[in-house]
């Protein structure tokens, strides 16, 4: 044991150094002895050559400890899986096997029953409890150093122009945790990694084509391309020419992977999956291509393929078709309930739709059935932006950042808005947001985010212009006119200022919406002069329901129209006495006239009248 200690030292001594081989050497020599060691294993994935070798190390930690996030998080930044995938072991969907021979049935039902008696007796001295708990370990294929009793599902799962997942990557796990841990601190180039076979039909070759099966599944395509090969020359049918196209997909040789979709349509038209194959290769050879034709085919030939629905709100998204997407991702849910990218697409859309409740939510199932769905932490952090919780929103996205290498403009400003939300420092705000706009950034917010910023700092131009721009982006849209407004009226420009919440006032939904039109434009006229305009505009935010008015714009509002308020009756009753008058153009020294106002006033006037001299 000392001396394996020794070598295990001497080894992170040489990778600390920079000495991969003496690191690897000693590493190797340990493993030879003890293979069961975790700590060797992951150590030797950091010095090995090859990024099959590096996949081979992870996962024999994940087949010793199925819980490790060490190497569940280094195979996901790796590219041997991928977190946004739908888990075939977990996810049984759809079922398009045929049934196999009963001789074979028969035979592997023997030896189930035969492994089922002996687990039994071996479970039994552990107690009732042990034994379920064991049972749950075993029927949910996580036991480590095993695989799951049950049979792969030859079906495939959808290509999403980033490496598929692998089957045994992970277990569910009860609660949502947004906290995610970085053990590992390179990003490594990814891989593919096999899918499970779409379809199984027994052939006169049947040895040779579960030979195929058997070697798609150890992720040796060379070999199961030679394989399906030879079947296809004894008999050609589309499943088999639709396997070899998967073969040759998972080889990277996508122009034939293409011809043999194409082929499996030729000997079927009606066969869904090459459909389905063809749309998703293409898409890789021609990010240009339009998938939606060959995706609504498949539907059309088969309305409960789940993954084409997963393909096709994907394209909507792309497409900027929220509401599309989010039906075609509802859809896919009833056909695939515990998928994360079903839930995801969904909490996408519903994010773009302005639905921030149900936006949580969904994304909330997308991690509860994948912890390590990477991507969903960005859309949770987008949505904790857009209700209320900026440092939430800080925490998911700098935990988010590290594992995606290639991130989107969209990252950036949602960053940078949350940096600014939460009081850092506004110069790192406006890096962010920065390198946002230089990525292509298009979104209204982020001009709008921006614009606050220059226009607190005093940097009105620099306000004004990214106002303009952000109410360019969307004329239509309500809060980026009066935003326009709004800066106007802050650099001075009331004429010009006054134009544009005139225009916001046309695109008014609600009472909250008028609310900030009256208030804005009244402070507008008041700056022009223009005060009976500014009068009603008060008048009319004060009219409003004080659910939609707050506490500082009423005390505003009733201060400005104070002065103009019904005046009291001090104020207005002596215009109302005709006597004065009167008594002005009859104040003669005739002294008949003098009781003829005494008899007809009302006694309270009296002192009013009393001639004079």
């Amino acid at each position: 044991m000392m001396a394996e200690d020794k070598r295990f030292i001497l080894a992170k001594l040489a990778l600390e150094q920079g000495d991969r081989f003496q690191a690897r050497d000693q590493l190797a020599s340990l493993l030879k002895e003890d293979q069961d060691n975790i700590e060797y294993w992951l150590l030797m994935s950091t010095v090995v050559e090859s990024n099959k070798e590096r996949i081979y190390c992870l996962n024999k930690v994940l087949e010793l400890d199925h819980r490790n996030e060490e190497a569940r998080l280094g195979l996901i930044l790796f590219g041997a899986v991928d977190p946004g995938s739908v888990r075939p072991v977990e996810i049984r969907k759809k079922d398009w096997t045929r049934e196999l021979p009963d001789i074979r049935k028969k035979e592997k039902s023997k030896k189930q029953e035969k492994k089922s008696r002996y687990n039994y007796k071996q479970l039994m001295p552990l107690g009732v409890g042990a034994f379920i708990i064991l049972l749950i370990v075993v029927f949910s294929g996580i036991l480590p150093g095993t695989r799951s009793i049950f049979s792969p599902r030859l079906t495939i799962t959808p290509m999403t122009w980033t490496p598929s997942v692998d089957p045994n990557s992970g277990v569910l796990t009860g609660t949502p945790n947004p906290i995610l841990q970085i053990p590992i601190g390179q990003v490594l180039d990814a891989t593919y990694t096999p899918t499970p076979a779409y379809v199984l039909t027994p052939h006169p070759g049947y040895g040779t084509y579960q030979s195929a099966l058997d070697a798609y599944q150890k992720s040796d395509f060379e070999t199961m391309l030679t394989y399906l090969l030879q079947t296809e020359d004894q008999l050609e049918t589309p499943d088999i020419v639709f396997l070899t196209g998967e073969a040759l997909r998972n080889l990277g040789r996508y122009n034939e992977a293409l011809e043999k979709y194409n082929r499996a349509l030729f000997l079927d038209p009606a066969f869904a999956p090459a459909y389905y194959g063809r749309a998703l290769i293409t898409k890789v050879l021609d990010p240009s291509y339009d998938i939606k034709g060959d995706l609504d085919q498949t539907l059309l030939l088969d309305p409960t393929f789940g993954e084409v629905y997963l393909a096709r709100a994907k394209y909507f998204l792309e497409q900027g078709s929220y509401q599309l997407a989010y039906e075609d991702a509802s859809q896919a849910i009833l056909f695939l309930p515990e998928s994360p990218l079903a839930h995801y697409f969904r909490a996408e859309a519903l994010l773009e739709l302005k639905d921030y409740p149900e936006a949580e939510k969904a994304v909330m199932s997308a991690l509860l059935f994948d912890i390590n769905h990477v991507p969903s932490y960005l859309v949770y952090g987008r949505v904790s932006l857009e209700t209320g919780k900026p440092v939430q929103a800080l925490d998911l996205l700098t935990r988010y950042e590290p594992y995606d290498p290639q991130k989107t403009w969209v990252f950036y400003y949602s960053l940078g808005k949350a940096v600014y939300l939460t009081g850092n420092d506004v110069n790192d705000a406006l890096e962010l947001l920065d390198r946002a706009v230089s990525m292509g950034g298009t979104g209204v917010d982020l001009y709008q985010t921006r614009a606050q910023i220059y226009a607190e700092s005093g940097q009105f131009d620099k306000a004004v212009d990214d106002a303009f721009t952000a109410r360019n982006l969307d004329r239509e849209d309500f809060n980026a006119t009066l935003f326009l407004g709004k800066v106007l009226f802050e650099n001075q420009q009331f004429s010009l200022s006054l134009v544009y919440l005139n225009i916001a006032s046309n695109l008014t939904k609600d009472e909250e919406d008028q609310a900030q039109v009256y208030y804005w434009r009244a402070l507008a006229y008041e700056e022009l002069g223009s005060f009976d305009e500014s009068i009603t505009d008060w008048r009319n935010l004060i009219s409003l329901p004080l659910a939609y008015v707050p506490d500082e714009w009423e005390y505003i509002a009733a201060e400005k129209l104070l002065p103009t308020a019904t005046p009291s009756p001090t104020y207005t009753f002596t215009p109302t006495l005709t006597p004065t008058s009167t008594f002005t153009s009859t104040s003669t020294p005739t002294a008949t006239e003098t009781p003829t106002p005494t008899d007809t006033l009302v006694p309270t006037f009296t002192p009013t009248l009393s001639p004079t001299p």
